[in-house]
């Protein structure tokens, strides 16, 4: 698995052992948004490919977090570049909202 550190909003390829370092203090956190007191819109960093393409690593994650419960794929999105994962969380927020 191939792990990524952010330079500004720029993903780099790096070792683990740097990965961990780096991951243990960062901000990976791209947008928040609370929908609802029930309700949040996560988009981070991940820093860890969760593709399948080693030429177009997945590094943003965003995730729909409802209280009591749990988090399954249909409700999380991935995206390879800060700017998508910007405006896909832009997208659900705005679905969750009704616009």
């Amino acid at each position: 698995m191939s792990h990524y550190i952010l330079d500004g909003r720029e993903p780099e390829c790096t070792n683990a052992v740097w990965w961990r370092r780096w991951y243990e203090s960062a901000d990976r956190v791209v947008a928040r948004t609370r929908i609802n007191p029930d309700i949040v819109v996560s988009t981070v960093f991940v820093g860890l490919d969760l593709g399948c393409d080693p030429d177009r690593p997945v590094l943003f994650e965003t995730e729909v977090m409802e209280v009591g419960i749990a988090s399954v794929d249909a409700r999380q999105k991935r995206y390879l570049t800060w700017a998508e994962a910007e405006r896909g969380h832009a997208k659900i927020v705005s679905e969750y909202r009704g616009a």
